[in-house]
């Protein structure tokens, strides 16, 4: 995710939030190879701001982990269940919108 990659995805989330409300934020980082600065302080904004991170591969939740400090992956105020590397076939179904949405954005960056 490149600069240019980063802004329109913060524009297209900020456009889908206004419709789909209160909803968590959910970002599927399992075919990301490589995130620049803006776009790593764009997914370290969307998870201080409560998004939930899903890495399904190693090389995904490394990247992750390496945008997110492993401290605060662990600081979630929610029941263990409700982890920040939550499945996605757990997920998907509470927040499908959203990820659909996101979906489309990162596959056309």
């Amino acid at each position: 995710m490149n600069q240019e990659g980063a802004r329109r995805l913060d524009q297209d989330w900020r456009t889908a939030s206004s419709v789909i409300g209160d909803r968590r934020l959910l970002v599927d980082m399992t075919f990301v190879t490589d995130v620049d600065e803006q776009g790593r302080e764009l997914i370290t904004r969307w998870h201080r701001d409560g998004a939930r991170l899903i890495a399904n591969s190693k090389a995904s939740r490394a990247l992750a982990e390496s945008i997110v400090s492993e401290r605060s992956l662990n600081e979630d105020d929610g029941p263990a269940s409700d982890r920040t590397w939550h499945p996605f076939r757990a997920s998907f179904l509470g927040s499908a919108i959203t990820l659909l949405v996101l979906a489309m954005v990162m596959f056309s960056v």
